[in-house]
């Protein structure tokens, strides 16, 4: 415990025990020998005694609750300004405020025409662009401030991009494109979420819009029939993965994907997978099963149709073309072509 810093570790001690063959620790007060699971944090409140999320330490010595409690009160008090500091970067417009780009008067505005916002505070420059709430601003005609207003704006979202190895074509992104959008219609004031956030109602949120948009293509199924669509791929460790996917005219489902490596040189055992894909899907409602044009595809594709007369294995037109692609490369008079075409960079 000794490179360990938090004050508290001087009062406890981490135990471990063994309970139906698992380890559990927890960590056990030196003065009334309670166990405290939880790990620290816990414990810094059982010998503070502040009643919070655990039973106060009835033994502990006054000037050991008063060294951990006002431990406690100085972290409590860093998150806070650690918040603070990060709501002002936002509000400020940028994280890095000590740049001053000649669009920002030396009243503290942007722009020579931005009166109204000097008053209110230096803000991002989305605000040159949307009509103030209290009615106070109008937008930014100036099209020199304008232009570089919007410059600026894009190399904040090009920051962001760089900073955190987002492909570029992530522009393309509807959602991308929805979301500036949302940011640029609520205006000033906006406060991103949080991790936390996004990782609790935001994701069950979205969990549950997807789920109703899936729900309603499923609805369509009964009435056009599906095809399902085998997808082999292999992994960084060298498994072999297949997606399963569901196709109609109204759009494509994602069912599972299967770690299918013991099974993707046998076909009876492929026919098999595929057959429990059909069933959970429904065998009335399957047209076509759709897989690669290899021979191990191909022998479960025709067990497949002996055993369920009324659909079809389709090879992929897509792996037949790739296919044929690969052989018409190999031929003599476009072989030294291609050697010749991958040395040009």
């Amino acid at each position: 415990m000794g490179s360990r810093k938090d004050p508290a570790w001087k009062y406890c001690v981490e135990m471990t025990e063994g309970m139906d063959g698992k380890a559990y620790k927890y960590v056990l007060c030196n003065f009334c020998q309670k166990h405290i699971k939880g790990g620290v944090i816990r414990m810094k409140n059982h010998l503070a005694a502040n009643h919070k999320d655990v039973a106060p330490c009835t033994k502990v010595p006054d000037d050991v609750k008063k060294e951990i409690g006002e431990y406690l009160k100085k972290g409590e008090k860093s998150r806070m300004d650690t918040q603070r500091n990060r709501e002002e970067m936002i509000d400020s417009g940028s994280y890095y405020k000590t740049q001053n780009p000649s669009w920002v008067g030396s009243s503290g505005g942007r722009g020579s025409s931005g009166g109204s916002v000097s008053q209110r505070g230096v803000r991002g420059p989305m605000d040159r662009f949307v009509l103030d709430v209290d009615g106070d601003a109008e937008p930014d005609s100036n099209p020199r401030n304008e232009k570089e207003a919007i410059n600026q704006t894009k190399l904040d979202v090009g920051r962001f991009f760089f900073e955190n190895g987002i492909p570029f074509n992530v522009v393309n992104s509807p959602s991308f494109i929805s979301m500036c959008r949302s940011i640029g219609n609520f205006g000033r004031g906006f406060k991103p979420p949080t991790s936390y956030e996004l990782s609790t109602w935001i994701l069950d949120e979205e969990v549950k819009t997807t789920q109703t948009i899936v729900d309603e293509v499923k609805k369509t199924w009964s009435q056009t029939g599906v095809s399902i669509l085998s997808d082999g791929w292999k992994d960084m460790r060298g498994r072999q993965l297949i997606n399963f996917l569901v196709n109609n005219p109204h759009g494509t489902v994602f069912l599972r994907s299967v770690d299918a490596s013991d099974a993707i040189k046998d076909a009876k055992t492929l026919c098999q997978l595929l057959d429990d894909v059909v069933m959970e899907v429904g065998e009335d409602l399957v047209i076509q099963v759709v897989t690669d044009n290899a021979s191990n595809y191909k022998a479960a594709g025709k067990l497949l149709m002996d055993k369920r007369p009324r659909l079809w294995w389709t090879p992929c037109a897509a792996h037949c073309i790739d296919l044929m692609l690969e052989k018409i490369g190999d031929l003599p008079q476009h072989k030294n072509a291609l050697m010749k075409s991958k040395k040009v960079y």
